[in-house]
């Protein structure tokens, strides 16, 4: 008897279909190598360690020192603050978990969370894809919008948590659609089930819940289970929503107490917005928004300027939902709901990035929303609005001329940094106890000795030098003006520089030193 081989054929339309779908959903590795390959490099060409955010050497000690120790051994902060209890930095272990399981499993070094991130994305887009079935036209529309966006490229390309962000929060989204849209949900070959929604509604619930405990903000999203609850008629699940965002923001804020170090000040400028008062809310929310204007209008104007960029994106977006629902209304036709939750979302985020955060800085977390809003443009309004939105990005690096640009290996820099680990190995020592002692601090800035109008600072990318376990502090200038401050096991300053006259008077020892650096200990010699 012969074996019956069972043989599947595939129309013309189903292979394309199938194709699109797989370039869809690699798209983020496709896009980071095409960003890497228009200068001529591979993603493994990058080099973190020269690159220019400050974020990436925190992010990056921080895991490491989860990995090799459990927890690092350091405090991570700023003008040496720590965390009352813990050593972790300024937004705690939420951002680092799903870094921390990468690690666990494909190890930690400079390139992994270059490839968590693109990880991170194509699960994100597989999600994406399964949950809502997206056409073809819409897959390619978003995959030119992703491919076209430098901005998003950048961060996926680096090391910091954005990317994470935005996987949690395409999440969401593809939760919110599911649930809530007419249009996704009556698509053909959909089978929507009872149990299938329970199963989407305590994941979107769950995803919901991680996102607030990392930002905040991300609480109004709330608003997606809680409107399928009373659209379904779970009254108890109605109910109990509201309480578990209460319970979810007061976790919040006793974590970003107890468990975060502090800025350089304090990013959550509550009580300075108490004393404001309601007129003054109003005042300073427009003010806000006639700064993003400027922020826009300077990015449209002037070459070299990334932040009002990120503004214009979202700024289009909201409008295009805004007029969608307009139209809906006067032609008496449903809104598309995941809109309206959007449309409240976004602009209560801004909002609490005006009041009780930095324009500048928040144009970094709005980028998961110029993303998220991508998504639902697409899906829902019209797949062209993705063409529209990478011309746009297209029209960004062309007017920011390259800013932000990826930082790449050079071979005398790398021979560098690994004598520099060999020798910080050397000298520095990370005891088996969480204490200062462990704490390896850098002054921001500085200015030299010899012309004190000359600014002077040593690299903060030297850091990743430091043995695993160590904790970072990037401290003011001015905190070294009181030497009985200085809390850290060590400090690495610049050798022409003020603080490095500053500790020696105070009679610390040099541990280290060459033309780029001084590395003192942090105690004060009998």
């Amino acid at each position: 008897m012969k074996g019956a081989g069972l043989k599947i054929k595939l129309s013309k339309r189903e292979l394309l279909k199938y194709a699109v779908a797989v370039f869809f959903v690699l798209t983020p590795l496709l896009s980071a190598v095409l960003f890497c390959l228009k200068d001529g490099r591979w993603i493994n060409d990058v080099y973190i360690p020269l690159g220019g955010w400050s974020d990436e050497i925190t992010y990056y000690k921080q895991i490491e020192g989860i990995l090799s120790h459990g927890m690092p051994r350091g405090y991570f902060g700023y003008n040496q603050s720590r965390a009352l209890y813990g050593s972790l930095g300024v937004w705690g272990m939420v951002p680092l978990i799903p870094y921390a399981a990468w690690g666990a499993v494909a190890g930690w070094d400079y390139l992994s969370p270059l490839y968590a991130n693109i990880f991170f994305c194509v699960l994100a887009l597989f999600v994406l894809y399964k949950m809502l079935k997206m056409t073809e036209k819409e897959m390619l529309m978003l995959s030119l919008f992703w491919i076209a966006n430098q901005f998003l490229n950048r961060y996926v390309l680096s090391g910091v948590v954005e990317a994470s962000v935005i996987m949690q929060l395409i999440f969401v989204t593809a939760c919110g659609e599911y649930l809530l849209s007419e249009k996704i949900r009556g698509r053909q070959c959909r089978e929507i089930t009872p149990l299938k929604d329970c199963i989407v509604l305590a994941f979107c619930t769950f995803m919901v819940c991680v996102l607030t405990l990392a930002r905040p903000y991300f609480a109004v999203l709330f608003l997606i289970p809680f409107w399928k609850c009373l659209q379904d008629g779970r009254k108890r699940c109605a109910v109990g929503l509201p309480v578990l965002a209460v319970f979810i923001m007061v976790l919040f804020f006793l974590n970003n107490h107890y468990f975060c170090a502090t800025y350089f000040n304090n990013i959550f400028l509550f009580g300075k917005m108490q004393e404001a008062g309601i007129l003054g809310f109003f005042v300073t929310l427009f003010e806000g928004f006639i700064e993003i204007l400027r922020l826009i209008w300077y990015a449209i104007r002037y070459k070299g300027s990334g932040v009002g960029w990120y503004y214009l994106l979202l700024a289009i977006e909201l409008a295009v939902m805004a007029f969608v629902c307009v139209r809906c209304v006067c032609r008496h036709k449903k809104i598309p709901r995941m809109y309206i939750v959007t449309l409240t979302g976004n602009f209560l985020i801004i909002a609490s990035i005006i009041e009780i955060y930095d324009l500048g800085v928040g144009a970094r977390h709005i980028l998961s929303l110029v993303i998220a809003n991508a998504v639902l443009l697409i899906v829902e309004a019209h797949f062209s609005l993705g063409a529209v939105l990478a011309l746009i990005c297209i029209a960004s690096i062309v007017q920011t001329q390259g800013a932000d640009a990826l930082p790449y290996k050079d071979s005398e820099y790398v021979e560098y940094m690994d004598f520099l680990e060999e020798e910080f190995n050397r000298v520095v020592s990370v005891s088996g106890e969480i204490s200062y002692s462990n704490v390896v601090a850098m002054p921001t800035a500085d200015v030299s000795v010899q012309d004190p109008e000359q600014s002077v600072c040593t690299y903060y990318g030297y850091l990743f030098a430091m043995p695993a376990g160590v904790g970072i502090s990037l401290d003011f200038q001015d905190f070294y003006d009181v030497p009985e401050n200085i809390k850290a096991g060590y400090i690495l300053t610049h050798p022409s520089g003020k603080i490095r006259q500053v500790l020696e008077e105070a009679g610390m020892v040099c541990i280290f030193e060459n033309d780029d650096m001084s590395l003192y200990s942090g105690k004060i010699s009998p």
